[in-house]
């Protein structure tokens, strides 16, 4: 009868731990291969370390000072920023470029060490003791590590690896060269030059490497390597990481980035003030001309008509068309800048270079407003282009941005020039109802108004254009970064190898290797090795385990171990059976055992003899028959006569007294062996000889124990086994497949066997949990010191087993 197969089940983890603690040397030897591998690794593996800096980010979105505000309408060229496209350039190709051309990084130097023909690399960055100085008119010979040998204080060995790797097993070409000289080939020319820490005593002797990159993909490479982050959601500064072979060289890097980033940013709000005043400089080369022509036009007109200046009535007029030609000729120069602008949106130049309307003085909100948005998403999309492609959705979107406010200011532009056309007209009308008074001055004072006129109206305009242009620097020279290094780089730890890490993996890896192997093979293991196995499976009861016999193991003509070694754990195991077999067939005054497995080397034939011999040992009349004629073997191990046996008296030939054999051992013990071998075995044991000869000898005997042939192979037995009052099935550790679990339970219930119990064989004393006396309730136990093995002279084995024992105690 087969288990509930939806039980629940529990692990019995102190049971699993001392199932595999007898595997102990297996764990040992992965721990150390482990640990093993894991110092070769933290030993030879490139020490690769990280360095950090953290830099303040204006982030407009978030509010709060910006530089230039204390100079309030001076803060001319502010533009907007994002903390997320400020990282994208940090992390931008063109911002690295600049800064690896700023370092001196384009030759890596390092110190090496053999390690079974390979080379393992140290980079030593700028204590390098030469330097490599490359031909500009030849390409270098990028990517391929040269290997130096300094020789002597002058000279030097010099060899080019066939490959890439750092391995110069395969050999390459050698050239011994002076420091200094030339070294000329058909493709590439340098000389290899000694540097300032240069030290004789030092590197004489040693090796060194030296390999020259592309700088053309090394900011790529560089790039791999570098992390920006913000440091948390609440704040806008940027922490950037970047993990190098030198640790120097990485604190290097990140301050030269980080500071080429702060100038960048000053540079572009530069640029804008720069074009401010390039345009206002423009303005002022043109008006001076103009100005230098009016003041010597005045001077010579006094001179000539000795009239220094105009009457009363001529001063006012002079004075109201004065006014009317400043407001003129400031118009006419906002009208300049408007047609300056109206250049930028017709023909779609980046207004990133467009100065502010008020460093002119114009005022107007909405203009302001558009420019600076522009001006926004010019920056904007330029800054993600770095990172991006033209189809980028936010590309496009910043595109349609930047069309809808070109539209915009154009209209807008056009509306100013408009209104700035009305005001024009109407200044124009004023001047010449001014110009029509004048005209009724005598000739002399209205031909030096005119003079006059031209000649303030050129300084007014210089003037104004002058104080712009102050305004403008001013303003360009109180420009300050828009963002701040918080802190410079740091070193921060090293990346790999770790070892702690490593170390901690190898342990770990050390005991889930063999444990996972363990339990992999256990999983696929099909044949029973735990007493677990059989109970979850039938529901049958264990009538006794029989321990591993060391001596029978090693001598196999030893298997009457009840004889032979009556104070072993097997006999005792034996003795433990016939106590319980008292329990079954408790109606019975004789009783008939029949013991059977699923197929041969089960133990089956030792079971019965033993079990027949311990009872018989009690003083009880047993007898054993030896129903398994296809494969008799009992008469071998009493030492008795083969025939006549049971085959002779089931075809007629011998008697029963005639068959029946008393042994040396115990008068209490009879055997009738198999015979010899018929050619119808199975037509033999069903026939009624048969019945009627077990009736008899279990008249006779308290016990008969009958040994059957296997069921799972033959079907002689399962008439024997009808007949009989016990039936012992046979398993036997590590061998019986646990499929004939289930052909057990099938055969019991067609057959409908009577008090079917199952004894486990050939159990391990290091299988804890099955040791004879541990967990049945025999009363005995080897283990404990009250019947023991013989000696095997192995003192390993022993300690082993002394100290299994002691766990099993403590359990």
């Amino acid at each position: 009868m087969n288990k509930d197969p939806f039980r629940e089940e529990t692990l019995d983890i102190r049971k699993l731990v001392f199932k595999y603690i007898r595997f102990w040397y297996w764990f040992v030897i992965s721990v150390t291969v482990a640990l093993a591998i894991a110092y070769f690794i933290n030993k030879f593996s490139e020490t690769v370390f990280r360095a950090r800096a953290t830099v303040l980010v204006r982030d407009d979105r978030k509010g709060g000072f910006r530089p230039g505000q204390i100079m309030g309408e001076l803060d001319l060229f502010y533009q907007r920023n994002n903390i997320f496209n400020e990282m994208a350039v940090l992390r931008s190709f063109s911002l690295v470029d600049t800064a690896i051309r700023k370092m001196d990084v384009n030759v890596s130097y390092y110190n090496i060490g053999r390690v079974v023909g390979e080379i393992r690399t140290v980079e030593i960055y700028q204590n390098t003791p030469f330097r490599v100085e490359w031909d500009n008119n030849q390409s270098p010979l990028y990517n391929r590590p040269f290997n130096v040998s300094i020789l002597s204080e002058d000279t030097y060995e010099l060899t080019l690896s066939d490959g890439k790797r750092f391995s110069f097993r395969n050999g390459g070409s050698n050239h011994i060269l002076r420091f200094g000289e030339n070294h000329q080939t058909e493709n590439y020319g340098f000389r290899v030059v000694k540097s300032e820490n240069f030290r004789p005593q030092s590197h004489i002797g040693r090796e060194f490497i030296f390999v020259v990159h592309d700088m053309a993909s090394l900011p790529g490479h560089y790039l791999s390597s570098l992390t920006v982050e913000p440091l948390n959601n609440e704040v806008s500064i940027v922490q950037l990481s970047f993990e190098a072979t030198n640790s120097q060289r990485a604190l290097d890097f990140l301050n030269t980035l980080t500071e080429v980033y702060i100038r960048q940013s000053l540079w572009e709000k530069n640029t804008i003030a720069e074009n401010t005043i390039r345009f206002i400089d423009r303005q002022i080369g043109i008006i001076s001309d103009s100005l230098f022509l009016a003041e010597s036009s005045l001077e010579e007109f006094r001179q000539r008509k000795g009239l220094m200046d105009v009457g009363m009535i001529s001063s006012q007029l002079f004075n109201e068309l004065q006014r009317l030609d400043n407001q003129v000729a400031i118009e006419n120069v906002k009208r300049q800048y408007y047609d300056y602008l109206l250049d930028y949106v017709e023909n779609d130049k980046d207004f990133r270079d467009v100065f502010s309307p008020s460093a002119l003085g114009i005022d107007d909100q909405m203009l302001n407003s558009l420019i600076s948005e522009l001006s926004g998403f010019y920056a904007e999309r330029s800054r993600l282009k770095v990172s991006s492609t033209v189809e980028n959705p936010n590309i496009q979107m910043i595109n349609r941005k930047i069309e809808q406010s070109r539209e915009a200011l154009s209209e807008n532009l056009k509306s100013i020039q408009s209104a700035s056309q009305i005001l024009m007209a109407d200044l124009n009308q004023r001047i010449e109802r001014v110009e029509s008074r004048i005209n009724q001055l005598p000739g002399t004072e209205r031909e030096l108004i005119g003079i006059q006129r031209r000649f303030n109206l050129s300084d007014a305009t210089y003037n104004y254009l002058l104080e712009k242009r102050a305004e403008a620097g001013i303003a360009m020279a109180s420009n300050v970064p828009d963002h701040k290094i918080i802190d410079r780089a740091r070193f921060s730890g090293i990346v790999s190898p770790k070892k702690r890490l490593n170390y901690t993996i190898a342990l770990v890896l050390g005991f889930v290797v063999p444990l996972g192997f363990l339990l992999i093979r256990d999983f696929f293991d099909t044949r029973i090795n735990d007493k677990k196995d059989v109970t979850d499976a039938v529901d049958f009861p264990i009538l006794g385990v029989i321990p591993h016999n060391k001596i029978a193991a090693r001598k196999t003509d030893i298997n009457l171990v009840v004889f032979e070694d009556n104070k072993s754990p097997v006999t005792e195991a034996f003795r433990a059976m016939r106590a319980n077999l008292q329990f079954f067939a408790s109606g019975e005054k004789n009783k008939v055992v029949a013991v059977t497995s699923t197929k041969s080397q089960e133990g089956k034939t030792f079971t019965a003899i033993n079990l027949a011999s311990v009872i018989a040992l009690s003083g009880k009349k047993t007898l054993i028959i030896g129903a398994d004629m296809r494969k008799p073997r009992i008469y071998n191990d009493f030492g008795i006569q083969k025939t006549p046996g049971l085959s002779n008296f089931l075809i007629g030939s011998n008697t029963l007294d005639d068959v029946i054999q008393k042994v040396s051992h115990t008068e209490n013990l009879h055997v009738i062996t198999s015979g010899p071998t018929p050619p119808n075995p199975a037509e033999l044991i069903e026939s009624d000889k048969m019945i009627n000869l077990i009736n008899e000898v279990k008249k006779r005997y308290d016990f008969v124990v009958i040994d059957t042939p296997p069921v799972g192979i033959v079907p002689d037995g399962i008439h024997l086994i009808k007949s009989a009052d016990i039936t012992i099935y046979i398993i036997r550790q590590g061998f019986t497949d646990k499929s004939s679990l289930d052909f057990i339970s099938e055969f019991a219930e067609k057959i409908d066997i009577k008090n079917i119990c199952i004894e486990i064989n050939d159990i391990k004393m290091t299988h804890t949990g099955y040791g004879y006396g541990y967990g049945y309730g025999y009363g005995y136990g080897y283990g404990y010191g009250y019947y023991e093995d013989k000696p095997d002279g192995n003192v390993f084995k022993k300690w082993y087993e002394l100290a299994n024992n002691s766990f099993r105690k403590k359990g």
